[in-house]
């Protein structure tokens, strides 16, 4: 079983849907990082100009992955959005998928998303929950 923060997965499927809405079906995606309690959602920018497809940010991707390792965490697979199909993948989807890793996929239409496990080209389902992190201010 996967753990997600509760506030962090609503915040991003709004704007999931919100870009969606107001940028003729464009998609959010980003990293999924296993920070050893729970899965992290870090978003990279879309720098496809195509509705309905995601390229990541090479120079965030970097970023991201430096940070990371800092942190003694890991990059355990990618998230992004369908804005107006199933949050099921599709072929493209696993084809460029690393094989082994998770795939979060938010569905903007049912406004509720699921996490795959990409193996062998083949995607299958995985169970998730939520958890609520307390936010401290320092």
């Amino acid at each position: 079983m996967y753990f997600f923060d509760k506030s962090q997965y609503q915040k991003l499927l709004r704007k999931a849907c919100n870009v969606a809405r107001q940028n003729s079906g464009m998609e959010i995606c980003g990293l999924i990082i296993h920070t050893d309690f729970h899965l992290k959602f870090v978003q990279t920018r879309n720098v496809s100009r195509k509705a309905g497809c995601f390229i990541f940010s090479k120079f965030d991707v970097r970023k991201i992955v430096t940070a990371t390792k800092i942190l003694n965490q890991e990059v355990v697979g990618t998230f992004h959005s369908h804005p107006t199909g199933l949050a099921v993948p599709g072929h493209s989807d696993i084809k460029y998928a690393v094989d082994n890793s998770l795939m979060f996929i938010f569905d903007c239409i049912s406004k509720k998303g699921k996490l795959w496990r990409i193996h062998k080209g083949q995607a299958r389902n995985m169970k998730f929950d939520f958890v609520r992190l307390k936010r401290h201010l320092t």
